[in-house]
């Protein structure tokens, strides 16, 4: 478990901030489609704190 948390959370990370740009440019242009992205950035930072609380349970 600990080899997928720890390439796959850097590759989460960096499309989870992409993903946060695109958001912010679409609110930003008064775009009302933005559940999409709202969603995706849920479920990604869902596992960017599992895979923190992962690991420093299992690094104990």
């Amino acid at each position: 478990m600990m080899p997928f948390i720890f390439y796959l959370t850097p590759i989460v990370s960096i499309i989870f901030f992409v993903n946060c740009v695109e958001l912010a440019k679409k609110i930003k242009n008064g775009d009302k489609n933005t559940a999409n992205n709202t969603g995706w950035g849920a479920v990604m930072f869902g596992f960017i704190i599992f895979s923190i609380i992962w690991s420093s349970l299992v690094s104990q």
